[in-house]
C-alpha cells in the first residue's frame, strides 16, 4: 500500500485482487462484460497484432489506409444500430471531437445565427465545452422541462448534451423526452453512452428534424482502448473531415481486428451479466436493502471522522 492510501498491484483485478497476500473482492472498474479475461477475445488480439503490429503511426486520412478500421467501423455502426461509426483513440476525445463539430456548425451558421446549448444534469465532461456549469435539477425534471424551452426559445439551432446513464452513482435516464422534441426546429442531440454502449443502449426514438449523435469509450464493456462516434453519414463525414480527427492518430488496429472476430464473445458475456444482474436483483429483499444502507451509512460517517481526524 502506498503512502497515500492508494493501492499499488502488479496484477489485473477481476472479480478479486489480491493484496499482501491477501484476497479481497473487487467492485470498482468499468470493465462490464470481463473481455479482458475471456481466451477467444485474447487469442484474436493476438492474430490481429500478427497482422497490424502494436499501432498504426498515420493520420486516418492518410493516402494510404488500413481496412480494418473501416470493416471494424461498419460493424460497430451494425452492433449499435446506428447508420455509421468512427473510431478515434479515446471517449474523451471522441466526445470533444464533436463538440467541435457543434462549434464549427455555430461559426459556419455566421453572427446572425444563435446557437443554444442544453447541458442535462450528471453530463461527463468528454461533452463539456469550456465554462460549462450543469445544471443541479433531478434529470427527470430536467428532461420535462425541456420541450418547452426549446419551442419556445428563439434560437436558430439547438444542442442537447446527455449521458446514456447517470455516472457515477448509477441512475437509469428515460429518453422519452427526445420524441417530445419540436419537429420544426433545428435541433442536434449528443448523448455520451459509455457506460451502456455493449451492454443495452437505451431507445433514442426521436423526430427526424433531431440530429442525433452518440459519443463513448470503448474502454469499458467493448474492452478496447478507444472511443467511438456514432451519427448519420453526413455527420461522420463532416467530423472526418476537421483537423482535429486528421491530426490525431488512430486507436490501435489489432483491438479492431479483435472486435470483428469477437462478435460471439460479446453476446455470450452480455448474457452472463444480465443473467447475474437477475440473480442478484431476485435475491434481494426489503430486510437486506435497509441492510446494506444502514452498513454504507456507518461507512460514510466512519470515512468522514477519518478524514476531520
Amino acid at each position: 500500500m502506498s503512502k497515500n492510501g492508494f493501492l499499488n498491484i502488479d496484477h489485473l483485478p477481476g472479480r478479486t485482487l489480491m493484496v499482501e497476500g491477501n484476497e479481497f473482492l473487487w467492485f470498482s472498474g468499468t470493465s462490464y462484460l470481463g473481455m479482458a479475461f475471456q481466451p477467444e477475445f485474447k487469442e484474436n488480439l493476438f492474430e490481429g497484432l500478427q497482422y497490424y503490429g502494436a499501432s498504426w503511426g498515420s493520420s486516418r486520412n492518410n493516402t494510404v489506409r488500413l481496412s480494418i478500421y473501416e470493416e471494424a467501423e461498419s460493424a460497430l455502426a451494425q452492433f449499435c444500430n446506428m447508420p455509421e461509426a468512427l473510431t478515434v483513440s479515446s471517449g474523451i476525445l471522441a466526445g470533444q471531437m464533436v463538440v467541435k463539430f457543434v462549434e464549427w456548425l455555430e461559426n459556419q451558421n455566421g453572427k446572425n445565427q444563435q446557437t443554444a446549448y442544453y447541458y442535462a444534469p450528471k453530463t461527463h465532461p468528454a461533452l463539456w465545452k469550456s465554462n460549462t456549469i450543469l445544471p443541479a435539477q433531478r434529470y427527470q425534471n430536467w428532461a420535462n422541462e425541456l420541450p418547452g424551452k426549446i419551442r419556445h426559445s428563439t434560437a436558430d439551432h439547438f444542442v442537447i448534451f446527455s449521458d446514456s446513464v447517470g455516472s457515477p452513482y448509477v441512475e437509469t435516464f428515460d429518453f422519452e423526452w427526445l420524441a417530445n422534441l419540436p419537429n420544426d426546429k433545428n435541433i442536434s442531440v449528443i448523448i455520451d453512452a459509455s457506460h451502456s454502449l455493449g451492454i443495452q443502449l437505451p431507445v433514442f426514438k426521436h423526430p427526424e428534424n433531431v440530429r442525433l449523435v452518440i459519443t463513448s469509450s470503448l474502454n469499458k464493456a467493448m474492452g478496447m482502448v478507444g472511443g467511438v462516434i456514432l451519427s448519420d453519414a453526413q455527420t461522420i463525414q463532416f467530423i472526418r473531415n476537421l483537423p482535429v480527427f486528421a491530426g490525431a492518430s488512430p486507436m490501435m488496429p489489432a483491438l479492431l481486428y479483435a472486435f470483428t472476430k469477437s462478435q460471439e464473445v460479446y453476446e455470450r458475456q452480455r448474457i452472463k451479466l444480465m443473467k447475474n444482474i437477475q440473480a442478484f436483483t431476485d435475491k434481494l429483499n426489503p430486510e437486506s436493502v435497509l441492510e446494506g444502507l444502514e452498513i454504507i451509512r456507518h461507512f460514510a460517517l466512519m470515512r468522514k471522522a477519518c478524514m476531520i481526524f
